[in-house]
């Protein structure tokens, strides 16, 4: 028999690259809020980032090797399309689509809610389903914009709240706070990382005569993640 799904947990983003915090977030929240399942959806054309030069086949695969020891993930191509900017507001009504009678919990770091009124339609989001944040180290709710502060008053569910759980029964209108904190990943440096790797070495078959050349994202990246980027040369600096 199938199983009822009833709680859909939903983290979006470039994932460029994805990192082992990506996957620790969307473990901890699944279980945490006893999600039914989680999907991470990659975007192929981020609508407020010109940096994602990579391409959606080579960020999907890197999620499928980061992901492929965690069954209770599943990765999304619903905004695989380049050709558009895809935006969270439309996400969620597309998976509403595909799962009609589930309740959606868009995920998020408090490195983004803080500026959530830039969003498009962000302050809208919760009209149509839950948010969820987890805690980005060097990020407080006292940093949030004065929209989102005024927002936060009508819609913020604490976690020490007495109708926490109870809340996670409610189809949308919540901004569930975590009180988890996550590390404060820069992707940008990890790129720059590889980057600066690509103009000392051009042939690079063992992971172990280089390791020293990745000391940030040897502490975020997973072992194949780094092999398969060299691999693919992913992150050379393009020609101007």
């Amino acid at each position: 028999m199938t199983k009822t799904i009833k709680k859909i947990g939903v983290l979006g983003g470039s994932f460029n690259p994805p990192h082992n915090d990506h996957i620790r977030i969307a473990e901890y929240i699944k279980h945490r809020l006893e999600l039914d399942i989680f999907l991470i959806v990659p975007n192929a054309l981020p609508p407020h980032k010109d940096t994602c030069h990579v391409d959606f086949s080579h960020r999907r695969r890197m999620l499928e090797i980061l992901t492929e020891k965690y069954s209770d993930l599943n990765i999304s191509d619903i905004e695989k399309d380049p050709n558009v900017p895809h935006y969270t507001i439309d996400l969620i009504d597309k998976i509403k689509v595909q799962y009609p009678e589930a309740t959606v919990f868009f995920c998020m770091g408090m490195d983004s809610l803080i500026y959530l009124d830039k969003w498009r339609n962000g302050l809208q989001i919760t009209d149509k389903c839950n948010i969820v944040v987890i805690g980005r180290k060097g990020y407080s709710i006292e940093d949030s914009n004065p929209e989102v502060k005024t927002y936060l008053t009508t819609h913020a569910v604490y976690e020490d709240n007495s109708d926490f759980f109870q809340k996670l029964n409610e189809e949308k209108g919540n901004c569930f706070l975590l009180k988890e904190c996550f590390n404060d990943v820069s992707s940008s440096k990890i790129r720059q990382e590889f980057e600066d790797y690509y103009k000392t070495a051009e042939q690079h078959t063992d992971l172990s005569e280089y390791t020293d050349k990745f000391p940030y994202s040897l502490t975020y990246l997973d072992k194949g993640i780094i092999e398969y980027i060299t691999k693919n040369s992913l992150y050379k600096k393009r020609d101007s």
